[in-house]
């Protein structure tokens, strides 16, 4: 079983549901790739970045980051950090971990939940 491939991803975020998607490339390379929710102009809300690791046991972690743009179309609000436990079945993958978001005016939330369901 791999990571490698696209992904789309449903998350849950400290409790509920977004409505949204997020494509997640995992380069074989093992660096991946985050394209968020289309914006008005058709091109994704935010792209990110990160790394990502086969562990022993046949389960995956990667680490993320991403701007988080403002919704209203003005500056970012900040930038998010996250890190998942992956578990692949067949084309679908479920994972949980946590995101931190170091805000543009320097101060830094506390760490909250996330878990994602995606398929190929």
């Amino acid at each position: 079983m791999t990571l490698a491939g696209t992904w789309v991803a449903k998350s849950t975020i400290n409790g509920e549901t977004s409505p949204y998607t997020t494509t997640f490339i995992f380069h074989p390379d093992h660096t991946l790739e985050a394209l968020g929710p289309a914006g008005p102009d058709g091109k994704p809300f935010f792209t990110g970045s990160g790394h990502w690791i086969a562990r022993p046991d046949g389960t995956f972690i990667y680490h993320l980051s991403h701007p988080l743009p403002d919704h209203t179309g003005g500056p970012d609000i900040g930038t998010i950090y996250s890190i998942q436990q992956v578990t692949v079945t067949g084309d679908s993958h479920e994972s949980s971990g946590t995101a931190i978001m170091h805000k543009t005016d320097g101060s830094v939330q506390e760490p909250i939940a996330v878990t994602l369901s995606a398929s190929r």
